[in-house]
């Protein structure tokens, strides 16, 4: 029975810090507790989960913290096939257990050059799309790695993540600021949301509306208020640049 709950609590703490829903993690630890003759209950929230376990007459409460959020959407179907392999017990729990930990300490799936092209594309195929001209999607190029390089290797931590948005954001401003003056058909707005794109806290905010959906209040409304922080500080980020430009331009 501790080994089991042991099992929960790993796989909880690394399902709410690559990305998904408290909702969803309570949904997953009940059904695993159903498939394996125990009755648990569990509450996630986005800093921490408590999980039940009982079986006859014997009951278990732990408590487990989380420390660390980040979108890794690889590391994330890596958990669910994990889960679903232990749910139809098609594995042992200590071969669950084994798996769970190589999921966790596993490489990301593509190398540095990958993610920076990806990145460099994702701008120029979001200014093409608002119609943008062929000059805005070749400069945008070169922003979506820059922007790549900050935000993955530069400013790295929960204590840089915030002034890391800012900072990044107005950077883009600035980059379409110099090229108006150098290409003058070159519109600033467009080319700067198409720089911050990949700074967007999407999958944040729509997993908020999601546990907000699911009377998951407290989830929803802390997500809510990290996706609305996140976009703040990507706008003041933007705004201070392109306040001084039009200041002094």
């Amino acid at each position: 029975m501790r080994v089991f709950l042991a099992l929960l609590r790993e796989t909880s703490r690394h399902l709410i810090e690559c990305g998904c829903s408290s909702n969803r993690v309570e949904q997953l630890m009940m059904r695993l507790g159903d498939s394996w003759g125990f009755e648990v209950e569990a509450l996630a929230i986005p800093t921490g989960v408590w999980i039940s376990v009982r079986r006859g007459g014997e009951n278990l409460v732990e408590l487990t913290r989380v420390r660390d959020w980040k979108v890794d959407l690889d590391r994330l179907a890596r958990l669910n096939e994990l889960i679903e392999h232990f749910h139809g017990h098609r594995i042992s729990m200590e071969e669950a257990q084994q798996r769970l930990e190589a999921a966790a300490s596993a490489e990301p799936p593509y190398d540095k050059i990958a993610t920076l092209l990806a990145g460099a594309g994702t701008s120029p195929i979001l200014i093409y799309t608002y119609g943008g001209p062929a000059i805005e999607a070749m400069l945008a190029l070169p922003l979506g790695i820059v922007v790549q390089i900050l935000q993955k290797y530069v400013f790295v931590g929960e204590n840089r993540r915030y002034l890391g948005d800012f900072l990044s954001a107005a950077f883009v401003a600035a980059y379409a600021c110099v090229a108006k003056q150098i290409f003058p058909e070159v519109d600033v707005p467009r080319l700067a949301v198409g720089g911050i794109v990949v700074l967007v806290p999407g999958l944040v905010m729509v997993n908020a509306v999601h546990e907000v959906a699911q009377k998951n209040l407290v989830s929803g409304a802390a997500k809510l208020l990290e996706a609305m922080v996140i976009t703040a500080s990507l706008g003041m980020g933007v705004l201070f640049v392109l306040g001084v430009f039009y200041k002094w331009a």
